[in-house]
């Protein structure tokens, strides 16, 4: 498996149903890192690792775009990172 950590901004952001119940929720971010900014990553993240509703309210709706964000997880099969950790700034 192979970890990474992540500094960079959000370009964009949404929600998406992560299982079979309706309450099931999964974050998705495109990110520019700091270093190579032409180069996106997909973050996925458990919406639980949002510090609260509004913040994913205005993830939901695109609200914070340019946004600084750091995460930390493996890569997954599609070679998305998978967060275990995020921190989200204003």
């Amino acid at each position: 498996m192979r970890f990474l950590n992540l500094h960079g901004s959000i370009v964009d952001s949404w929600v998406e149903w992560a299982g079979a119940s309706h309450s099931e929720h999964r974050l998705v971010l495109q990110v520019a890192p700091r270093e190579h900014p032409r180069d996106l990553v997909i973050v996925e993240a458990e919406t639980s690792l949002v510090p609260d509703s509004g913040w994913l309210e205005d993830l939901r709706s695109n609200l914070c775009h340019g946004s600084p964000v750091s995460a930390f997880g493996c890569l997954n099969r599609r070679g998305w990172l998978a967060a275990s950790h995020l921190v989200l700034e204003r």
